[in-house]
C-alpha cells in the first residue's frame, strides 16, 4: 500500500454524495448483505464496511436492508446503533452457515418464504456461496471463485483489491454497474455535531491521538509515554492534544492529564454526561486538524470522521487494514526494523508524518 493516500473531497457537513455516475436498473426493494458466520465482535471491521452500505444506502434508498454480520448480537444492533442511524432495516443473528460439504445437503432452503431483489455475499468460502445462492433472488454477488458464481462481475481493475473497504466497495459496484467512491465522512446526525462543538469549540488546532486498540496485550499499541512526548511536541506549537480513551483504558486519564497539561479527554467528559456513543467520537474527529492512531477499532472510527490520519502498524498490515481515511500517512514497524515490533516506529517519524499531514492544504467544500 502507498505510505499516503488521498480519497474523495468531502463536503463541509459531510455528506457529500457518490462520485460516479450509476446505471438505472429495476427497482430494489429488498436487499441481503451476508457477511459471515463468525461472532460479529469486532467494531473496527464494521467501520470499515461503512462506506459500502453508504453506496447501497445512496443508490437504492428505499430498499429494506437485511444484514448478515455473524452469529450471535450485531454491532450494528449494538455499540455501533447510533452510527448507522437505522440504516440496517433487519440483522439476523440465526443464520450461521457452516463452511464444509455437509451443509450443501442440509440447506436446500435457506431462509423459508424469504426472496431479496439483491443479494451481496461478502465473504469468500464456496460452500457458504453456493448455500446462499439457494435463497430466492432477481440478483447474486459474490467475489468467490473471483466473482464466477456472480450473476454481475465489478470493472476489471477493482476485481482484486486489498483494502477490506475497497473489497466491500467492489461488491458495490459489481451490483451497480459501475465503480463507486463514498467520501470517507460518514453522515452523522446533528445532535452529535452540536455535541461535539461543545466539547471542542472554534478557536483551536486540535490534534488527536488514540493511544489505545481495543484488546491490550496484542502488539498494536505504539507506547503510551511517545504519544505523550508527541503530544507535548504539539502542545509546543500552539495545538491542542485530544486523547480518545476507551472504556477500559480510562485508567490513562490520570497520567496523561499529568504529563500533558491542557490535553483533553473529551471521551471521560462525555462518559461521565452519558455520551459514550461512537458516534460522538466521529463527531470530534470532523474537529480534528489530524489524528494518530494505531490500527484499531477507534482508529477507524476517528478516520470515519475525516480528518488526516497517520496510522501505526505493528503486527497487522496497512495494505489489508489501512483506514478509509481522506488523507492517511501509514507507517509499519517493519520499515524501522526487521520485526514487527510497534515500538520500533521512532518519535521522529510520527512527528514528521503529523507536520505533513498538518502542512497539506485542507479540502474545501464541495457541491
Amino acid at each position: 500500500m502507498p505510505r499516503s493516500l488521498e480519497r474523495g473531497v468531502p463536503s463541509a457537513d459531510g455528506h457529500s454524495g457518490l462520485v460516479t455516475t450509476m446505471r438505472m436498473g429495476p427497482k430494489v426493494e429488498s436487499i441481503l448483505v451476508y457477511v459471515g458466520s463468525n461472532p460479529d465482535d469486532a467494531i473496527g471491521e464494521n467501520i470499515l464496511k461503512l462506506p459500502f452500505l453508504r453506496v447501497l444506502k445512496e443508490r437504492y434508498p428505499d430498499a429494506r436492508m437485511t444484514w448478515i454480520g455473524g452469529s450471535g448480537p450485531s454491532q450494528f444492533q449494538g455499540i455501533l446503533a447510533s452510527v448507522i442511524d437505522g440504516q440496517i432495516d433487519e440483522c439476523l443473528t440465526d443464520f450461521a452457515i457452516d463452511d464444509t460439504p455437509r451443509e450443501l445437503l442440509l440447506r436446500w432452503r435457506p431462509l423459508p418464504g424469504r426472496r431479496f431483489d439483491l443479494i451481496i455475499d461478502a465473504q469468500r468460502n464456496i460452500v457458504r456461496t453456493l448455500v446462499l445462492r439457494r435463497i430466492p433472488h432477481r440478483v447474486f454477488v459474490s467475489g468467490c471463485w473471483r466473482y464466477f458464481l456472480s450473476d454481475r462481475a465489478p470493472p476489471a481493475n477493482l476485481r482484486r483489491p486489498s483494502l477490506l473497504t475497497d473489497k466491500m466497495l467492489a461488491l458495490a459496484a459489481a451490483a451497480i454497474g459501475e465503480a463507486v467512491y463514498p467520501s470517507p465522512v460518514w453522515p452523522l446526525a446533528e445532535k452529535w455535531r452540536a455535541a461535539a462543538a461543545t466539547f471542542l469549540p472554534d478557536g483551536s488546532t486540535y490534534v488527536g491521538f488514540a493511544p489505545g486498540a481495543g484488546k491490550k496485550g496484542t502488539g498494536k499499541c505504539w507506547p503510551l509515554d511517545r504519544y505523550l512526548e508527541l503530544a507535548r511536541v504539539q502542545l509546543d506549537k500552539g495545538r491542542r492534544p485530544v486523547f480518545f480513551i476507551g472504556p477500559g483504558e480510562m485508567e490513562w486519564a490520570a497520567p496523561i492529564r499529568a504529563a500533558v497539561p491542557g490535553a483533553l479527554i473529551p471521551q471521560e467528559e462525555g462518559q461521565q454526561a452519558g455520551m459514550k456513543e461512537p458516534a460522538l467520537a466521529m463527531a470530534l474527529a470532523q474537529r480534528l486538524r489530524v489524528a494518530v492512531a494505531n490500527c484499531s477499532g477507534i482508529g477507524h472510527i476517528l478516520a470515519a470522521g475525516g480528518p488526516p490520519m497517520v496510522s501505526l502498524f505493528g503486527p497487522t498490515r496497512p495494505s489489508k487494514y489501512a483506514p478509509y481515511a481522506s488523507s492517511i500517512i501509514a507507517l509499519r514497524a517493519q520499515d524501522f526494523g526487521s520485526s514487527g515490533d510497534i515500538a520500533n516506529i521512532p518519535l521522529e517519524a510520527v512527528s514528521a508524518a503529523v507536520e505533513e499531514q498538518i502542512e497539506k492544504p485542507r479540502p474545501g467544500p464541495s457541491g
